[in-house]
């Protein structure tokens, strides 16, 4: 006979996810993830740009993509990025986002779990980086 209470276990535990987000309360000591505004990111960008180890991750499809991303930024869907985290380097620092913040934060728990050391997401996703009249790269 099945738990009646499964359905409500379930959507709890999907809840403290994207509630939890890039959150850094459960981090490791050596990790730093958590959650900047899009001006914060811009601010990241300017400073961290040039560093070959930093990357922009849009995690959208590849058609909300081309219809406009940070400019740097490569795509890599949500819906496939476990495929790729180990191609992926653990030590390196990266910006992700989404269109609002539900993918990123989802993506952030992955690379969390995965031992990433330097993790930032763009709060509001690229609604918010928009918003705040930061450049977006269409194409």
């Amino acid at each position: 006979m099945a738990n009646p209470y499964f359905p409500l276990i379930i959507g709890c535990i999907i809840m403290a996810v994207l509630i939890g987000g890039c959150s850094s309360a459960s981090t490791a000591p050596d990790q730093v993830i958590q959650s900047v505004s899009p001006v914060e990111a811009s601010t990241l960008i300017e400073e961290m740009g040039q560093r070959p180890e930093f990357i922009i991750i849009d995690v959208r499809r590849a058609d909300e993509f081309a219809d406009g991303h940070i400019p740097s930024a490569i795509n890599i869907d949500s819906n496939v990025f476990l495929e790729h985290i180990a191609g992926l380097d653990p030590d390196g620092a990266y910006l992700i986002y989404c269109q609002r913040g539900a993918r990123s934060a989802s993506v952030c728990g992955m690379m969390r779990d995965a031992g990433f050391i330097e993790v930032y997401e763009v709060e509001g996703g690229l609604s918010a980086w928009e918003a705040a009249g930061l450049p977006v790269e269409r194409g």
